[in-house]
């Protein structure tokens, strides 16, 4: 009875072992480094209009990414051709401090959010033929509307977020792109070309103090 107790018990440690080897495994195999102290260095910045500043902090002893726009658009770009199939997901958390009410998202005017996410594609060799993706914590639209930014129809906006209800909490996502870029644009895509997260203040005037965490992608 002794041997079978022990045989059980190292069987389950075995697989218990296992279970968290891969689970580890699981976590460290995202396509796009994190905002993190290391995986920052290979983000690139891209300023529109003056330069949102982002800077890496601790929260509860976890590196974060603090983004600060006063009246300003720049974003931070990982530009790499990578492979997506029908099980890619997109992951990420973030934070808002808080939004702008009274925005019209649909027009240039209103076109700010405190926090953005990112996906490219492209249908050609030329840059007018690049597709954008955007999730946004809208100001004030309902979640899962979608529109085409006022700026370009080759954008399509996308709440996953909205409003106050949950300003100062992390909110956390996790997309199937290629089901969402064939929503938005009716194509499948097999290719990303880049990621890029942008927190933007530059046409109402209004300051946002917004997170970013856990950017995944696998």
């Amino acid at each position: 009875m002794k041997q079978k107790l022990s045989i059980f018990y190292s069987t389950v440690y075995a697989f218990c072992l296992l279970l968290l080897l891969s689970t580890t495994s699981r976590a460290s195999t995202s396509l796009i480094p994190d905002v993190d102290q290391q995986g920052i260095k290979q983000w690139e910045s891209e300023n529109f209009v003056d330069e949102t500043q982002y800077r890496i902090i601790n929260e509860a002893n976890n590196e974060i990414l603090e983004a600060r726009a006063v009246g300003s658009a720049s974003g931070l770009f990982y530009k790499k051709k990578l492979p997506i199939n029908a099980d890619t997901r997109l992951g990420w958390r973030w934070k808002v401090s808080t939004i702008w009410p009274g925005a019209i998202e649909t027009s240039k005017a209103g076109d700010d959010f405190p926090v953005r996410i990112y996906i490219v594609v492209s249908d050609g060799p030329f840059f007018w033929q690049k597709r954008t993706l955007v999730y946004v914590w809208s100001n004030n639209t309902a979640i899962d509307t979608r529109w085409d930014n006022p700026f370009t129809s080759r954008a399509k906006m996308w709440a996953v977020d909205s409003g106050i209800d949950l300003i100062g909490q992390w909110t956390q996502h996790n997309r199937t792109i290629q089901a969402d870029l064939k929503t938005a644009f009716g194509t499948t895509y097999s290719e990303i070309e880049a990621v890029a997260i942008m927190t933007d203040s530059d046409n109402g005037g209004a300051s946002f103090l917004s997170w970013y965490d856990d950017i995944q992608l696998n």
